[in-house]
C-alpha cells in the first residue's frame, strides 16, 4: 500500500463517522432504478501529498489512470471543451449535439487576459512565471467563472489551481468544491499530481506538494459496502503482516530509532485491541450476493457495521499508517512511481498554441505530444475488484 491508499481510506471512513446526512432533502442525483442517490458529506476535507516520496495512485481499487491524465490535459494543454478531443466518455452526458460542454473548463484555460509580460492564456501565464519569476505570488489559475456559469454543461468541480515555488520544487494547491470521495477522490489527485510532473519537468524544477482542499466532500448511500469491504480487507492484511513481523527484522534496518520505537508500539497496541474480522466480513459477503434481490438490506446492514467496536477497531488500524508512512517502508510496502516520456526543452513546444519568435512575440505554434511512458502500480495485498457505481 502507498500513503495515499491510507489517506483514501481515513477520509472516506471519516466522513461515515462525522458526515451530515441529507436524506431529508431534495437531491438532483439519481440511482438507476430511479431512487434519489443521498450522501454524507464533510465540511472542508484537507490532505496533503509529498510527491518525491509517491505518485498518490491508490491500489484500493482501480483508478483508471490513464483517463485521469487525458482528462487533465484536454482542459490544461489542449484547452478543448468539447468530447471530441477527449479519449474518455465520461463528459458525455454533459455535452450538445456538437460535442461542446459550453464555456466550461478548456475554454476559460484559453481565454486570454493582459499581464505585465504581455497577454497569456491562464496556462501561459502560470509556465511563464514558473519559468521566468517563480517567487512571483500570484501564479493563479481559475475556471468558476460567474458571468459564465448559465453557459457550462456542468459548473466546475475543480476551479482552482494555486502554484508555489520552494527550494526548487513546484507546489500546487488544488481548490475543488464538490467531490464524490469513494468513486473520483483519488482520480483529480492524480491528474493534477501528473499536471505538477510535467510543469517542473519543463520548467527545469522538481515536484514538490500537492495540496487537495475540498468543500463538500461526499460519499453516496450506496457506496457503503465499497468502504466496508475495503477497510476491513486492509485491516486485516495489516493485522497479518504485525503478526508476521519480528523485532529482529526492524533492528536490521537503517531507521531512526524513535520511529523504531513508535513502530513497536503501534504493534504492542494494535495486538491488543485484535479483532477476527473473517466472520463479519463473510456475512457481509452472503448479504452481497443476495443484494440484487435485496440492496436496501445489504446497505442497511454494512451502515450498522460502521458503529460497531470492529469497525472502529479497523479505522484505528488505518489511521496509524496514514498519519504514521514509515511504517509503510517497515512493513516492506513498495511505493507507485510515475515517469514521463521525454525531457521537452521548450516548454511551448507542447503545452501552449503558441511560441516566442525571434523578437520574443507570442505567435501559433505546431501542436506537440506529450504522454506517460510508465507506471509501476501497487502489487500487495487485497485488491478491491468491483466495480463502483457512480451517480453523477
Amino acid at each position: 500500500m502507498s500513503k495515499a491508499d491510507y489517506i483514501y481510506l481515513k477520509t472516506t471512513n471519516k466522513i461515515l463517522e462525522e458526515g451530515v446526512w441529507d436524506t431529508n432533502m431534495k437531491v438532483r442525483p439519481k440511482w438507476e432504478d430511479g431512487t434519489p442517490a443521498h450522501t454524507a458529506k464533510i465540511f472542508d476535507s484537507h490532505n496533503v501529498y509529498k510527491l518525491a516520496d509517491e505518485f498518490p495512485l491508490v491500489s484500493l481499487r482501480k483508478t483508471n489512470w490513464r483517463a485521469a491524465i487525458d482528462e487533465m490535459m484536454w482542459i490544461w494543454v489542449k484547452k478543448s471543451n468539447n468530447i471530441n478531443d477527449l479519449n474518455s466518455h465520461v463528459w458525455d452526458q454533459w455535452a450538445d449535439d456538437n460535442g461542446s460542454i459550453g464555456e466550461a473548463y478548456g475554454a476559460q484555460v484559453r481565454k486570454v487576459a493582459k499581464y505585465p509580460v504581455g497577454e497569456l492564456d491562464q496556462m501561459d501565464m502560470i509556465i511563464y512565471y514558473l519559468k521566468n519569476q517563480p517567487a512571483f505570488r500570484s501564479m493563479v489559475a481559475e475556471l468558476f467563472v460567474h458571468q459564465d456559469l448559465h453557459k457550462m454543461g456542468l459548473y466546475p468541480c475543480v476551479h482552482g489551481l494555486n502554484f508555489d515555488v520552494s527550494n526548487g520544487k513546484i507546489n500546487l494547491f488544488i481548490n475543488q468544491r464538490s467531490n464524490d470521495t469513494l468513486a473520483a477522490g483519488n482520480w483529480n489527485v492524480v491528474q493534477y499530481s501528473a499536471l505538477v510532473y510535467m510543469l517542473a519537468q519543463v520548467c527545469g524544477l522538481e515536484p514538490g506538494q500537492v495540496t487537495h482542499e475540498v468543500v463538500n466532500a461526499h460519499i453516496y448511500d450506496r457506496h457503503i459496502p465499497f468502504i466496508v469491504d475495503m477497510t476491513f480487507s486492509r485491516a486485516i492484511q495489516i493485522q497479518k503482516k504485525l503478526e508476521e513481523f519480528k523485532f529482529v527484522e526492524i533492528e536490521k534496518m537503517m531507521l531512526d530509532p524513535a520511529v523504531k520505537e513508535k513502530f513497536e508500539e503501534f504493534k504492542e497496541e494494535i495486538s491488543r485491541y485484535y479483532v477476527d474480522f473473517e466472520p463479519i466480513i463473510g456475512e457481509a459477503k452472503n448479504l452481497e450476493e443476495n443484494s440484487l434481490k435485496n440492496a436496501q438490506a445489504y446497505e442497511d446492514y454494512c451502515k450498522k457495521i460502521v458503529d460497531t467496536k470492529k469497525f472502529r477497531v479497523a479505522k484505528k488500524i488505518i489511521n496509524y499508517m496514514a498519519d504514521n508512512p514509515e511504517f509503510d517502508e517497515i512493513l516492506g510496502y513498495s511505493k507507485p512511481q510515475l515517469e514521463l516520456d521525454k525531457k521537452v526543452e521548450d516548454l511551448y513546444q507542447f503545452v501552449s498554441p503558441l511560441k516566442k519568435d525571434e523578437n520574443g512575440k507570442f505567435v501559433p505554434n505546431e501542436k506537440g505530444s506529450f504522454d506517460v511512458k510508465n507506471y509501476y502500480p501497487e502489487k500487495e495485498g487485497i485488491k478491491f475488484k468491483q466495480k463502483v457505481p457512480v451517480a453523477e
